[in-house]
């Protein structure tokens, strides 16, 4: 598991710079993926308590960034210590998603 306290990614022409706490600080704004209501087309999620998030979501809410790609994303909470997973089946698991693994 990483140990880094602080991350920094490019989205656009800006570099941002995130922290753990600034993850869980941006969850209670966001709609958790193990809701009643889950976003049909999303597969990374991060792990932060006991919820899960898409990828995506957490970055953009915790740094204002837009934009934000979602191996961006993923990698950034990953280095921050996030368990980071993506759901999968059929051709993605034995092919993976060209968008979101190249």
């Amino acid at each position: 598991m990483s140990t880094a306290t602080e991350t920094a990614f490019t989205a656009g022409d800006v570099t941002y710079r995130v922290t753990g706490d600034k993850v869980r600080a941006a969850t209670p704004y966001l709609t958790p993926a193990d809701s009643d209501n889950p976003h049909p087309n999303r597969s990374w999620y991060a792990l932060v308590g006991a919820h899960l998030y898409y990828v995506v979501d957490l970055v953009e809410a915790a740094t204002g960034a837009e934009d934000v790609k979602v191996k961006t994303a993923r990698l950034a909470l990953a280095e921050l210590g996030f368990p980071v997973f993506a759901l999968a089946w059929n051709t993605l698991l034995t092919q993976g998603h060209p968008g979101h693994t190249g």
